[in-house]
């Protein structure tokens, strides 16, 4: 009778706790916006699901990270979430309903102990009292790494803890976009580029799409000094620019002022030719005075 209570109350635990798909939502298109503080210089860091690949009978979701590192991830049949590592094996990223495991998605980080799973996360307008907060044990360097990390049920990654060579650092969610729906992570402003594709031919057409959010609860004024709101800059691996949008397009001299109160977007068009290899296209608000806006993307041209 023991026994059978015993298993009852395990599987209603089991059962009550968010799988690795909600703290960890995969699907393509979710994008997340990090304020980073503190060591080196505050920036505006994205991480974000840019599409699937098929390796060895699995699907894959292409994720690419706050460290800028682009990795391979799914759920797999025991609801974990694992990578596909370099050598061709999967690794266990997280496994969110255990309260210890080892982990092997960072070279600095080993044992993950689960510390809390009711964290009170203030994401602006909205608050969440189920926050999984995870603590990092480090493995094989003292000086650098993970510590810590914070996650939110059907958000994914809240903030993030790190302790680099220059001192800690800490990102915190600033702006989500999951399953469409936008998460606003506090007073900022954020801004983003993404593009229709990852990869193109040499000949190819792109779509580009251009995200200011104004989560302050207040209407953001930008001033320009003509038509033209936004430019968009491509350079090579050598860092050399090979394109830009404006250099072909004429716009009217005259003041302005558009105002921002929650998401405004602008798009682009173009088409053009390229050698095979990386490149990495910049977008930027053309404003007069005030904060500035840029954000960059990596795009590859097959041969």
């Amino acid at each position: 009778m023991m026994l059978t209570s015993f298993k009852l109350s395990w599987l209603a635990l089991a059962l009550a706790l968010p799988a690795a798909a909600e703290y960890f939502p995969l699907a393509v298109g979710n994008q997340w916006i990090y304020r980073a503080e503190g060591a080196l210089s505050n920036e505006t860091v994205v991480a974000e699901i840019r599409g699937t690949e098929q390796v060895g009978g699995q699907e894959y979701f292409v994720y690419r990270g706050i460290d800028a590192q682009t990795v391979r991830l799914r759920i797999n049949e025991q609801g974990r979430l694992v990578l596909l590592r370099t050598d061709g094996a999967e690794g266990l990223w997280a496994d969110f309903t255990a309260d210890r495991y080892d982990t092997t998605f960072e070279h600095c980080t080993g044992t993950a102990t689960v510390e809390a799973r009711d964290t009170m996360v203030d994401l602006g307008k909205r608050k969440f009292s189920d926050g999984l907060t995870i603590r990092y044990a480090p493995a094989t360097c003292a000086d650098a790494g993970i510590t810590r990390e914070v996650f939110v049920p059907g958000v994914g990654l809240a903030e993030r803890e790190v302790t680099t060579f220059g001192g800690p650092r800490v990102y915190r969610l600033t702006y989500a976009r999951v399953a469409g729906l936008a998460v606003f992570g506090g007073p900022d402003h954020s801004f983003r580029l993404s593009l229709d594709r990852v990869s193109y031919e040499r000949e190819f057409a792109f779509n580009a799409r251009m995200t200011l959010e104004n989560s302050t609860g207040q209407p953001l004024k930008l001033q320009f000094s003509s038509g033209q709101s936004f430019d968009l800059h491509l350079t090579d691996a050598q860092g050399n620019r090979v394109y830009t949008w404006s250099a072909t397009r004429l716009f009217l001299a005259a003041m302005r002022e558009e105002t921002v109160d929650g998401e405004k977007n602008w798009t682009a068009t173009d088409r053009l030719r390229l050698e095979p290899g990386q490149y990495t296209m910049e977008a930027v608000l053309t404003t007069v005075g005030g904060k500035s806006y840029s954000a960059t993307v990596p795009l590859t041209v097959t041969p």
